[in-house]
């Protein structure tokens, strides 16, 4: 379903033609700049009392003449749309952003109608859980916090709530930590990819078993006393309710996981200036603690080739003493100390010149043109060379380092339950 507009804007007080269309979402938050002067503009769709809807509006209001027919072109044109990138451009009846989504769709099938109706339905699970989860965003920012807390008792009652099943009451940490991968594995289900997370799951207690069980245990013990392992998956736990922070630019970047299309041209014209200033630290954040996640990569690489946690390869005739020396290394130059890796690192996770653009502020969003210019190199006397991006790239550039993140959170799960099944207990003996 599709509802045609025209607005005014509160600033210059100039119209826009708008196309609406229409996502399952309870609240659909639609926002873009003024095509005129810049400003900031807001529609929100309310289908709460489906299949009535109704609008409001913020910085604009509905123009005075409305279209009898369709758009004439005298005004701008906008499409909007939450679920889909939508292309710039004039209007064309019928060339909605879901009906371009199917042509992306068919041709990304090869024409084949039953694995395009395949990957359609895919898509929809994931938006309607995403649906679900949204609603839920806080109950799943306070679990967290919970599991942080001191009252593991409350965490798991409030989890089982959550999770619609019956109350663990063990409070053993094995246990505790079960409670909290499986909200994890719920709640964040529609932005990961399962077969990754599964994966990674299984072959980790078969990597840790293949490694000598005291070189392992040594660098556990090691883990357990700097308290790295634990900063670490705190440090991870914090990001998860700030991806639900970044839900509604991010629904576009998922259909991209049927096409894989991110053409200069497809812009989310939804998505607001406001928008990109609160996000673009996360991807920030993310990188950040994606370079400290290596540190595990290294470790256990060290331990299977060389069987020694701290024994890297040479490098130019020297290498690195242990694994402290490898952790201050800036990022850039971490990967190159990870020979043979048994951990297939994602490189479209680290955007280093992004990273380091935004970390110094030197990085600058059109709100109106969704284009991202930014300088790896500024702040400096001399010029520097800009570097550019789409808004729907960078956000689907978040998705990707996020899910690096999650795959690398699996592992510091293993170690923790390898920690307490096996490498405490044999301790005990």
């Amino acid at each position: 379903m599709n509802t045609c507009m025209t607005v005014t804007c509160d600033t210059c007080e100039q119209d826009i033609d708008c196309r609406i269309g229409y996502s399952n979402r309870r609240l659909q938050p639609l926002a873009f700049s003024c095509p005129h002067c810049d400003s900031q503009i807001g529609i929100t769709l309310d289908t709460s009392n489906a299949p009535s809807s109704k609008f409001s509006f913020d910085g604009c209001k509905p123009a005075d003449a409305q279209p009898s027919g369709a758009f004439d072109g005298r005004n701008p044109f906008i499409d909007l749309h939450l679920d889909f990138p939508v292309r710039s451009g004039g209007y064309q009846i019928g060339h909605t952003p879901f009906m371009m989504a199917m042509e992306d769709i068919t041709v990304a099938s090869g024409g084949n109608s039953k694995k395009a109706h395949s990957m359609l339905q895919f898509l929809n699970v994931h938006l309607n859980a995403l649906n679900e989860m949204t609603e839920k965003a806080g109950e799943i920012k306070r679990l967290i916090n919970l599991y942080n807390g001191k009252n593991k008792q409350l965490f798991q009652q409030r989890a089982a709530s959550f999770l619609g099943k019956q109350e663990e009451k063990s409070l053993l940490p094995q246990d505790i930590n079960a409670t909290l991968y499986s909200v994890v594995s719920i709640a964040f289900f529609p932005f990961t990819v399962f077969a990754h997370s599964k994966e990674i799951s299984e072959k980790m207690p078969q990597l840790m078993g293949s490694i000598d069980r005291e070189k392992l245990g040594e660098f556990i013990d090691h883990l357990d006393a700097s308290g790295f392992l634990s900063t670490l998956q705190r440090d991870c736990l914090s990001i998860y309710p700030r991806i639900y922070d970044a839900e509604l630019p991010l629904r576009p970047a998922l259909f991209l996981d049927l096409t894989g299309n991110t053409e200069a041209e497809k812009t989310a014209t939804r998505v607001s200036v406001q928008d990109f200033s609160r996000i673009k630290d996360l991807y920030k954040d993310i990188v950040e603690i994606l370079s400290r996640q290596l540190v595990l990569v290294a470790g256990f690489n060290n331990l299977l080739i060389r069987g020694d946690a701290n024994s890297f390869k040479l490098i130019d005739g020297g290498a690195l003493s242990d694994l402290k020396k490898f952790s201050g290394k800036p990022l850039s130059e971490k990967f190159k100390y990870l020979d043979d890796s048994w951990y297939n690192i994602d490189p479209d996770a680290f955007n280093l010149g992004l990273r380091n653009a935004i970390a110094h502020n030197n990085i600058h969003y059109n709100g109106s043109s969704q284009i991202i210019t930014y300088s790896p190199s500024g702040g400096r006397l001399e010029a520097s060379s800009n570097e550019t991006m789409t808004f729907l790239v960078f956000v689907r550039l978040l998705l990707i380092a996020f899910r690096e993140m999650h795959s690398l959170h699996h592992v510091i799960k293993s170690v923790f339950f390898y920690k307490y099944l096996i490498h405490e207990k044999s301790k005990e003996k």
